[in-house]
């Protein structure tokens, strides 16, 4: 930026706006130096340093503070300082108009640090755009702007496809979470190569945090670290850098929303390593159930905390504090069909909820309406893991044709099931016949043959109903 000639571009009233602004602020030499570049125009260094008895270095860094706060001022021009800095890029041409050449380019200067430190490569087309609208008519800089706005389209380009890849992501997480198809993981498997391969191009703190977001959940939701063909870093070294990055850039709108969701996958990466700390996050978490459900976290699956809030409570054996917290306010969340997944997590947490404090004609009833509301065709995991809470519901409410009915439906979808994945289910089918049947000689010791075995087996990708304790519901409630 050329300084002096802004200075002496300023009209009186601007001038003496910046100068009083370091008059109010003691800033004496700064002050005096602005009025010199104003009144000797011809050589302000060498009249200033005949007035003021400063060092060389003292004096580098005077006007190097005084070019940083002449900047500040013409940015300011632009709009308020606390407006949104898209409000800026908004009225970079109404600037060019109304203002010199000169005074124009240093506002622009001071906008583009700002921009490039804030990740924000759709403002920076604007400036660059401008910028070689300012420049044209010198071939070297006119170059360069051209070569600057060409790099920042390529990354506007990149930040799309980024965000492209996190809602894909999101999309197979789903779809993977209740379907437990092989091919919705290999599909996840390339976007994490994706993501990757893409921030390998961009030293962009925006694009790792997307980045973080998609390791972060396949590192603790999915385990698939020998599917993928790139390093995944260790959780906690993502979590190192991205809250770095989140606590410098806090202005940051997109970040300042998104803390919750690291929130909640540092709660998840703590349930397996650190239970001292879980407590501190629990709450903030539960505090916020309502918004990690309908709020937007860049279509991440924050609706996984309600199984989180399961674990806690069967941890903690207050299953019964659980339910007065749903009876007095999460039952009544409006959340619609948009988002399946989200659909059947919410109504599956209300029905095991009912179901852990033996209210089991509740949690029938919520089963039995989610299933008649929503096709579970798409999502067999989902479907059979309803199925067995409903049918292991319909055995306790006694409930004898509509428990066979869904034993039934049950033994279908395993037959129809050509992998091997599920025979910990055929397991626990056994449980529920030998409940369900005629034989109550031989119940207890079927029961203590099979109960171990199923506890033995469901485990891993395939596992379902791990917060149901099967000797709790047909070695004890079952006789009572």
């Amino acid at each position: 930026m050329e300084l002096y000639k802004i200075v002496r571009q300023l009209t009186s009233a601007e001038f003496e706006e910046l100068h009083d602004g370091f008059t109010n602020n003691k800033a004496d030499k700064s002050a005096l130096f602005l009025k010199i570049i104003r009144q000797f125009p011809e050589n302000p260094d060498k009249e200033f340093l005949s007035q003021v008895d400063i060092t060389p270095a003292a004096f580098y860094v005077l006007k190097s503070r005084l070019n940083q706060k002449v900047e500040e001022f013409l940015l300011n021009r632009l709009g308020d300082p606390n407006l949104d800095v898209i409000s800026r890029v908004l009225k970079a041409q109404e600037l060019a108009y109304n203002n010199s050449r000169q005074i124009t380019i240093g506002a622009l200067n001071k906008l583009e640090r700002e921009l490039v430190r804030l990740d924000f490569p759709y403002g920076l087309t604007v400036v660059y755009k401008l910028m070689q609208q300012l420049h044209c008519f010198n071939d070297e800089d006119l170059s360069f702007y051209q070569k600057q706005y060409n790099k920042q389209m390529a990354y506007t380009v990149a930040m799309d496809k980024a965000t492209d890849l996190l809602t894909r992501f999101f999309r197979l997480f789903d779809s993977y979470w209740h379907s437990r198809k092989e091919e919705d993981l290999t599909q996840i498997a390339r976007v994490v190569e994706q993501i990757d391969n893409l921030c390998h191009l961009y030293d962009s703190h925006r694009l790792y945090i997307y980045k973080s977001i998609i390791h972060l959940y396949t590192i603790l939701f999915l385990d698939m670290e020998d599917e993928v063909r790139c390093e995944l870093e260790k959780a906690d070294v993502i979590f190192e850098k991205a809250m770095e990055i989140l606590n410098v850039y806090k202005e940051d709108k997109t970040y300042e929303h998104i803390h919750m969701v690291f929130n909640f996958l540092r709660y998840i990466h703590f349930e397996r390593t650190s239970q001292d700390k879980l407590r501190i996050y629990f709450d903030i978490l539960d505090f916020k159930v309502e918004e990690l459900l309908t709020v937007f976290y860049l279509n991440a699956n924050t609706a996984l905390f309600l199984a989180a809030k399961i674990r806690h409570h069967v941890r903690n054996n207050t299953t019964a504090g659980l339910m007065k917290d749903v009876d007095l306010h999460l039952s009544n969340i409006n959340l619609d069909m948009y988002r399946p997944s989200f659909y059947i997590q919410y109504h599956f947490f209300l029905a095991e909820t009912a179901f852990l404090n033996a209210d089991y004609n509740k949690s029938n009833k919520i089963l039995y309406s989610l299933r008649n509301t929503l096709s579970f065709r798409k999502y067999p995991h989902s479907d059979l893991e309803t199925k067995f809470l409903l049918a292991i519901g319909y055995i306790m409410t006694q409930e004898d044709e509509l428990t066979s009915q869904t034993i039934m439906s049950i033994q279908r979808q395993l037959r129809n099931e050509t992998s091997n994945k599920y025979e910990h289910c055929k397991t626990l089918l056994k449980i529920l016949t030998v409940a369900s049947g005629n034989r109550a000689n031989t119940r207890i010791r079927n029961f203590e043959k099979y109960i171990p075995e199923w506890e033995e087996l469901n485990v891993g990708k395939h596992a379902m109903l791990t917060e149901i304790n099967m000797r709790n519901i047909f070695l004890t409630d079952f006789f009572n």
